[in-house]
């Protein structure tokens, strides 16, 4: 289609999604529905459910990753896939000259983060990762209130993400399997409560953590599983402008499940899910209970994704950010280890 009053030609970005488990079929579903985008190939070791997804869509399936990097035509990348395979696979999909949106976390730890950050860098390329609830309707309000000053000075944050029972099954589940995971609770679902908290914080640079790992539940998994990571963890993370960050979360805790992420300014605070906005007026403290606008996260994050490609613009999850998330996951693992506060540089 061609734009008369600017000259040029709108072109679509071929993607691709590599993994169709959950996540990766939600990619699939958001890149569908993107007017900006067009869907060229699907890749997944299971390849009858590959097959089957293609034969829906009218694309191509695959087997083997690098192959389609090599054949598809692709322009980007979603990366779908176990954490173990996080790093590799994006650092391929790189090195084939591909934009990449990696799931989270973002690698097993920070050195793999930071190698998958230069090597974008290098080739100049957008590398994003997929941390959705910065997209959900809930944070877009909040960090709206926030970045607006309604909120004042933001200097301290809690985020919870407790499940009294959910640690995933199956007697081969790679998520409780160290090697294969990077860690339990802390990196699978405390990931998303750190991340939409110091999303909202305003991504001040963490300087240091204390934290505790906790594997308490082990004969809670499935017969014959290797079980070698936390089912809980709880932390401080204290970042380089004064402020601080609390975090819990578990997969089993004999406490009731359930999460929130609670942030405090010094002209009000506010409280997720669901979004409440505390503050005061003439002297009198009250709570506003905005009325939140419907919003598909992952369909806005793979949208933010194309757009950033597309104008060349740095992802809000940038691949700095990766580093910094993975140093404060890494930073509470060492602190447990030690018992002392780990320092960030």
């Amino acid at each position: 289609m061609i734009n008369r009053e600017r000259g040029d030609v709108a072109k679509k970005t071929n993607v691709a999604v590599i993994g169709l488990g959950w996540p990766g079929r939600e990619h699939l579903k958001g890149y569908l529905a993107n007017d900006k985008a067009k869907v060229v190939a699907v890749c997944d070791m299971n390849t009858d459910l590959a097959q089957q997804l293609a034969a829906e869509h009218g694309i191509e399936a695959y087997g083997d990753h690098r192959q389609m990097l090599k054949e598809a035509g692709v322009d980007a990348v979603s990366v779908c896939l176990p954490n173990f395979l996080h790093a590799p696979v994006s650092l391929d999909a790189l090195k084939a000259g591909k934009h990449v949106i990696c799931e989270k976390p973002p690698a097993l730890d920070a050195k793999q983060a930071r190698k998958m950050a230069a090597t974008a860098k290098a080739k100049k390329l957008t590398l994003m990762y997929a941390l959705c609830q910065r997209f959900s309707a809930e944070t877009v309000l909040a960090k709206d209130f926030i970045d607006k000053g309604e909120l004042g000075e933001i200097y301290y944050a809690r985020a919870v993400y407790h499940r009294r029972r959910g640690i995933p099954g199956g007697s081969r589940s790679w998520f409780v399997d160290k090697a294969r995971s990077g860690g339990g609770a802390l990196i699978d679902i405390g990931v998303h409560a750190l991340d939409c908290a110091w999303w909202l914080m305003g991504t001040p640079k963490p300087v240091s953590v204390s934290g505790m790992a906790f594997g308490k539940f082990a004969h809670l998994a499935a017969e014959g599983t290797t079980f070698d990571v936390d089912d809980s963890a709880f932390a401080l993370i204290k970042f380089a402008n004064g402020a601080a960050l609390q975090i819990e979360c578990s997969w089993a805790l004999n406490l009731p499940g359930g999460g929130t992420i609670q942030i405090a300014g010094t002209a009000g605070g506010a409280t997720m899910s669901p979004l409440k906005i505390h503050t005061e007026r003439n002297g009198v403290q009250i709570d506003i209970d905005p009325e939140v606008p419907g919003r598909d996260a992952f369909a806005g994050q793979t949208a933010h994704f194309v757009e950033c490609i597309q104008k060349r613009k740095t992802p809000i999850v940038s691949a700095e950010h990766g580093v910094q998330l993975m140093q404060m996951l890494d930073g509470i693992y060492q602190s447990s280890v030690t018992g002392k506060e780990t320092r960030i540089r």
